[in-house]
């Protein structure tokens, strides 16, 4: 289940896309601010930053399919959904190719300075050298709302990002009816 939360997120250096753009930290807006053309979100009503320890271990390719389903459906409400990993940029594209993942899955490198942005999020294990697997969700402003985690070795659940949306959407007077999501 996701824990509610009302933090700021600490500033961190700008991250590289799997097409090597640059996107401010934290990432809730597209770098140009305008909505991105496979998902229409711009500036978003909220959004998930999903850290992964390593793009290519098995538990996190599981978490990549559901991710890039989730990040399609989260685009109607003007949710974004944002993919972090310590991999590099090339590694990530490498990822999107193998994997099929569509484009409204975005996926960001925390390759250098070495987990900056999950370091911002207290989603950075230092005695592995990844992130820990960690989903923050931010409102508009980049205040993070809720968070979801998982033991080491163990996915993340669809359901909990679901409902934590939810709930964010309605406290925020974004979303009438569950059913919208």
């Amino acid at each position: 289940m996701a824990e509610l939360r009302r933090s700021a997120v600490a500033a961190a250096p700008a991250l590289r896309d799997d097409h090597g753009q640059s996107w401010s930290f934290p990432p809730l807006a597209t770098p140009d601010g305008v909505p991105h053309p496979d998902d229409g979100v711009g500036r978003p009503r909220a959004t998930w930053l999903a850290f992964l320890p390593g793009a290519f271990t098995p538990v996190c390719t599981g978490e990549l399919a559901w991710l890039a389903d989730l990040a399609q459906e989260l685009a109607a409400v003007d949710v974004g959904v944002r993919v972090i990993a310590c991999d590099a940029a090339p590694v990530l594209r490498r990822v999107r190719e193998d994997l099929g993942l569509g484009e409204r899955l975005t996926l960001l490198s925390d390759f250098w300075p070495h987990g900056a942005a999950a370091a911002a999020c207290d989603a950075f294990d230092p005695e592995t050298g990844r992130a820990r697997r960690v989903s923050v969700l931010l409102d508009a402003t980049g205040v993070e709302v809720a968070r979801v985690a998982a033991e080491p070795g163990r996915a993340r659940s669809r359901s909990a990002h679901e409902a934590a949306t939810r709930e964010h959407l309605r406290r925020t007077g974004t979303l009438e009816r569950s059913a919208d999501l």
